[in-house]
């Protein structure tokens, strides 16, 4: 019996599918299927598909949908798991040999709702490729091998974490209730966010399990587009709307406006006019009004870990404040305009 579903979503990347599946097929692990999931690309991977779904009918489903985006392969191949644990692989990226031996073992040993690995950084020019531990190792230390459990404070390092998929198996459990967006990317974030605040026990490894491509054009690392940058703030809403019955801690909250910061420091890259950026960042606003009543869960741990300034810091805390909050965006938004390059 197959024991992990490898979920791999398809869309406009013909060139990198053979890698992709080949990695799987020289997994040292064989009790798994893979989802080979062809969300309406307009690409020739259908040929691909089908060509292993022909050769490997023990280890290939070929699934062909119409064009829903990244969530919507995610939520129909989750509702369609016969196994109890599954694993998301970007056709641009690809898995080392042992990667679902080692994750699979670790998952039993612990019975850990979430397995998670460290990473390779690869790029398209063919250079070496760089080791990421796969989270923000500035704020905290992961111990490699270690069960970590819901409700403790080692667990709220947890939110350190890279939400991207790679190097994490699931129990599908802990992602079957996750109500996924369609038409728009960063939709791991929502499965990763969504699916820690509901485990109880994730056990995290240094050992990299993943090759990630970074630098293809067109994914979300390098993707400037307005709709783009709606898609990342849309994404953070949602996941922010679907915890509040989740009963989140802390460092969840704290985690969110760090990331309405980051965005915020992304939106300059955008190409487009003054006035869509505008439009954004009023966009990126309905974001700060979702977290404004957790207010006194994000200060104690902003004042702990923000590396701001003095004026930044009195600005956030503004920011977060119903009386002073909408005022202070203004100014922080007339700034960013003010400074923007049209491109």
């Amino acid at each position: 019996m197959n024991k992990i579903t490898v979920i791999v979503p398809i869309y406009n990347v013909e060139q990198y599918v053979r890698t992709c599946f080949d990695s799987l097929l020289k997994q040292t692990f064989k009790d798994f299927i893979v989802y080979a999931v062809n969300d309406g690309s307009p690409a020739n991977e259908q040929v691909i598909i089908d060509e292993y779904v022909t050769k490997y009918p023990d280890k290939f489903v070929g699934i062909e949908k119409e064009n829903g985006g990244y969530g919507s392969v995610l939520e129909m191949a989750i509702s369609k798991l016969e196994t109890p644990y599954f694993i998301v692989c970007d056709p641009d990226d690809y898995l080392a040999d042992d990667a679902l031996e080692h994750l699979f073992n670790l998952a039993e040993l612990s019975n850990a709702d979430i397995t998670i690995g460290a990473k390779y950084f690869i790029y398209s020019d063919g250079t070496d490729s760089d080791y990421d531990a796969a989270y923000n190792t500035t704020f905290t230390r992961l111990k490699s091998n270690t069960v970590y459990n819901k409700g403790t404070n080692e667990y709220d390092d947890l939110f350190y974490i890279d939400p991207s998929p790679h190097s994490k198996l699931y129990k599908k459990e802990v992602a079957k209730n996750i109500r996924f967006l369609h038409k728009v990317g960063y939709t791991d974030n929502l499965l990763f966010y969504i699916s820690l605040l509901t485990a109880d026990k994730v056990i995290y490894t240094d050992k990299a399990c993943a090759y990630y491509l970074v630098d293809r054009a067109g994914n979300t690392m390098t993707d400037i587009r307005p709709k783009a940058l709606d898609a990342h703030i849309e994404v953070f809403k949602t996941i922010v709307d679907q915890a509040e019955t989740l009963n989140p801690c802390n460092m969840f909250y704290y985690r969110m406006f760090e990331s309405y910061k980051f965005i915020l420091y992304q939106t300059p890259r955008m190409s487009g006019t003054k006035i869509e950026y505008k439009e954004k960042l009023d966009h990126l606003y309905e974001l700060v009004e979702k977290l404004i009543p957790h207010r006194d869960a994000i200060k104690p741990l902003y004042k702990k870990y923000a590396k701001g300034g003095f004026l930044e810091k009195y600005r956030d805390m503004r920011l977060l404040n119903q009386s002073s909050s909408k005022k202070t965006f203004t100014v922080i938004e007339d700034k960013m305009i003010q400074n923007f390059k049209e491109k």
